[in-house]
């Protein structure tokens, strides 16, 4: 596969009993190493408690992730456009025990309900490809931690045309069901290169950050204060 211009995912959020269900299937077998990197990275950051937003926060893994965290203390909000992700989202933090620990929202990232400065972290992980102005979006994660702080926006970094990873996202993908096999791609082709999101970034407001790589190299990691 050599495509290496953006192909944008349909707008619409993921709804439907089955849809929802396949998602959270792949979130659980193939995602949960590395949003269990992710939280150990909140941790080496300095967090042991605050208020916390997780944007696109899907059917509530990272959440339930970080609520689970023995060594840390968070109010956790978890934001997504999709209510049947929501719905299953409350079932999954249910049955981990930590419902009380995590409230769901309906809402759109680029106008978050919420006043300025209401959060510690803003946290997103594998979202920003979907978000229809996601320069909208890292100004509202600005305004809601205000100067004090953390945003953290994990994403896929479209890496198709570089024949090394082209290769190693074909090997990854032959460990999948068949249905992830196909979706993982299309998620990869529908994300930003680095300099794309520099360019989103640079325009949005978001204060003193850093925009590299992470966890496996072909992903785009933007954190904000940088450390």
């Amino acid at each position: 596969m050599n495509i290496s211009s953006r192909v944008p995912l349909e707008k619409e959020p993921l709804e439907g009993a089955e849809t929802v269900a396949q998602y959270d299937r792949g979130a659980r077998l193939y995602m949960l190493p590395e949003y269990k990197y992710f939280v150990g990275k909140i941790r080496r950051r300095g967090f042991k408690r605050g208020r916390v937003l997780d944007i696109g926060t899907g059917s509530g893994r990272l959440a339930i992730e970080l609520a689970k965290a023995n060594w840390g203390d968070f109010k956790i909000t978890g934001l997504d456009v999709s209510t049947d992700m929501l719905k299953t989202a409350a079932a999954n933090a249910r049955r981990a025990g930590v419902a009380e620990k995590i409230t769901f929202v309906n809402a759109s990232a680029a106008a978050l309900p919420f006043p300025d400065a209401s959060f510690d972290l803003v946290m997103s992980y594998a979202s920003l490809h979907h978000w229809v102005e996601p320069e909208r979006v890292f100004a509202e994660a600005q305004r809601v931690v205000g100067d004090g702080g953390t945003v953290m926006i994990r994403d896929n970094q479209r890496i198709y045309g570089n024949p090394f990873w082209t290769g190693f996202v074909w090997v990854l993908s032959r460990l999948m069901n068949k249905r992830h096999r196909h979706n993982w791609p299309r998620a990869i082709m529908a994300s930003y290169t680095l300099d794309e999101v520099k360019a989103i970034v640079s325009k949005s407001g978001l204060k003193d950050y850093r925009i590299g790589t992470d966890f496996i190299r072909f992903d785009i990691c933007v954190e904000a204060p940088r450390r």
